[in-house]
């Protein structure tokens, strides 16, 4: 995982820039991960067994339509994006090679993904790390030949990283993005890419992720999920599912991923301790 080390060092960096340039219109984020951030990515992957193209998923999301996202509203990483006032990137494999949206920003998560190469095979199809690092690196590629070198390095360069992955990897861990130990000096690059000191690993296990979700937010149920699957047992809100009601107030949506509610609470964890001195408007994300 030679690649992992690339991209693990450049987050600090990105993250750093990102707190200058909250405020921008012009941000451009890059994500990447698993099931909790996917937007859709595996929709297009027609033997994957880790798809949420069918209800009730979505359900609270706008148009109340599925979208591969593994919740019935919002990922994490479209509620940070409504907070620093920008689209939430579009699912890498909906767009076309050369698409003008690639300059805005991307999100290249997939279900079943993992820290690991091998994470994940029991789906037949998912993007790997690597497969998602590559994508950017094509990414890359056709920035350049929209805009010249020059310009894609500096959108690059300056661009958020957004990295949340490890769920599949670590039996009942959720993991968060990556925190940075202290803040690293900035236009530095190692190698050819962005340089930063290294970073620390937090992460969420499931009984955490209650016992913050209910402590701030009250919420009534965490033992079990919305769609009334044994959290303890596993499985995905199915067609034939009876989704709760009352979504606010449980924390998990299905047995692995939390409900929209709950994505709020842990976003604005997320977000208040990398961002506290930024300020954004709220919304929700656009795609």
């Amino acid at each position: 995982m030679a690649m992992l080390g690339l991209v693990v060092l450049g987050v600090t960096l990105i993250i750093t820039n990102m707190v200058t340039m909250a405020s921008s219109a012009s941000l451009v984020t890059y994500i990447f991960g698993d099931s909790l951030t996917e937007v859709g990515n595996n929709n297009f992957l027609q033997y994957s067994l880790a798809k949420s193209n069918f209800p009730y998923y979505g359900i609270d999301y706008p148009g109340g339509r599925p979208t591969g996202r593994f919740t019935n509203g919002r990922t994490i990483g479209d509620i940070i994006s409504a907070r620093l006032g920008i689209p939430s990137p579009p699912a890498y494999l909906s767009l076309s090679p050369n698409d003008d949206a690639l300059l805005k920003g991307v999100n290249y998560a997939s279900g079943g993904a993992g820290i690991l190469n091998d994470t994940g095979l029991y789906f037949i199809q998912r993007l790997s790390f690597d497969d998602q690092i590559k994508n950017f690196e094509k990414t890359k590629q056709a920035i350049k030949a929209k805009i010249g070198e020059e310009k894609a390095e500096k959108l690059c360069n300056e661009a958020m990283y957004f990295i949340g992955i490890g769920s599949n990897d670590y039996v009942n861990n959720f993991l968060q993005p990556f925190l940075p130990d202290e803040t690293p000096p900035t236009g530095c690059k190692k190698d050819g890419v962005p340089w930063a000191r290294p970073l620390r690993l937090h992460s969420f296990t499931k009984g955490e992720i209650k016992e913050r979700a209910v402590l701030k937010a009250r919420f009534k149920v965490s033992n079990t999920s919305c769609c009334h699957v044994d959290t303890s047992i596993g499985g995905l809100c199915l067609p034939n599912s009876k989704v709760c009601s009352n979504r606010t107030e449980y924390v998990f949506w299905d047995a692995f991923h939390p409900s929209d509610a709950a994505n709020a609470i842990l976003a604005e964890k997320f977000f208040s301790s990398l961002f506290s001195n930024a300020t954004s408007p709220s919304g929700v994300p656009s795609h």
